[in-house]
């Protein structure tokens, strides 16, 4: 059986979008099959379609989503994600009360509908570290080996 993981992102300035193309090439490094959409090209229905599910925003205002983010959020209201595992990950300013807070928000939604976190949370801050930094890879390779290992032998 084939394990496909569905990347959705939500990016302003390209830096979380870079994020979620680094994830998805390094889930696709370890076999895993992974669709990665812009959210604004997503549905929140489309949540329930898979086993695996990676959410990212950046933080804007006041801990705010980012702007195309908000309607999918609130879409994911009437979704039942039991049984579904997430991954959560975003950018932000340090230099803001407010730092990746878009990443508890997301991270707080998934949790009331369901899903359940593969491993903690990733928060860039836009300040000090780079999409290409290496935080970025670790993350990436953590979250593909703790996909692959609850995975187990569904993946061949």
């Amino acid at each position: 059986m084939s394990i496909k993981i569905l990347i959705v992102f939500g990016s302003s300035k390209g830096r979380t979008g870079r994020i979620a193309e680094i994830l998805s090439d390094a889930l696709a490094e370890k076999g895993l099959t992974t669709v990665l959409k812009n959210v604004f090209e997503a549905r929140p229905e489309e949540l329930l379609e898979y086993r695996y599910i990676v959410l990212g925003s950046s933080t804007y205002g006041q801990g705010d989503l980012q702007s195309d983010f908000l309607d999918f959020e609130r879409g994911m209201d009437d979704l039942d994600l039991t049984g579904i595992k997430a991954a959560i990950f975003g950018s932000g300013n340090s230099r803001y009360a407010y730092y990746a807070e878009a990443v508890d928000i997301l991270e707080a939604k998934v949790k009331i509908q369901g899903a359940r976190l593969v491993l903690p949370s990733f928060r860039q801050d836009m300040m000090m570290e780079s999409p290409e930094g290496e935080e970025v890879f670790q993350w990436a390779q953590e979250l593909a080996n703790a996909i692959v290992s609850d995975a187990g032998s569904d993946i061949k």
